[in-house]
């Protein structure tokens, strides 16, 4: 949800090599009326570099209103390592196989 007091689900694919929170086509982000914050620099999995847009929204995430940076990318939109933060990831290393996403203890959120 942004500026524009809009709300759009979105499909995103978890990357846990990704450590910001969030990636959008910049149309979806444009839609939802996020906004700019600058541009972020950002080393892609290639070892490449690359800036990217940097914008600040909030998200709904396990039912709660949650602000965090999306980065604009043409790509999938992507749920990086941010975002996950207190949370636990399962996933079934198969085709179509489940995953779980579910919120740590507060007791356990801070431990390394």
């Amino acid at each position: 949800m942004g500026d524009s007091k809009q709300l759009k689900s979105v499909r995103a694919i978890i990357d846990t090599g990704f450590t910001g929170d969030l990636t959008l086509p910049r149309d979806v982000i444009d839609q939802l009326g996020f906004t700019l914050r600058g541009f972020q620099r950002v080393i892609l999995g290639d070892g490449s570099l690359q800036y990217f847009e940097m914008f600040v929204g909030v998200v709904i995430w396990d039912g709660k209103m949650r602000e965090v940076e999306i980065n604009a990318a043409e790509t999938d939109s992507l749920i990086g390592m941010g975002l996950l933060e207190d949370y636990k990831l399962e996933m079934e290393g198969r085709s179509n196989g489940e995953v779980r996403i579910t919120s740590l203890p507060a007791s356990l959120s801070n431990t390394v």
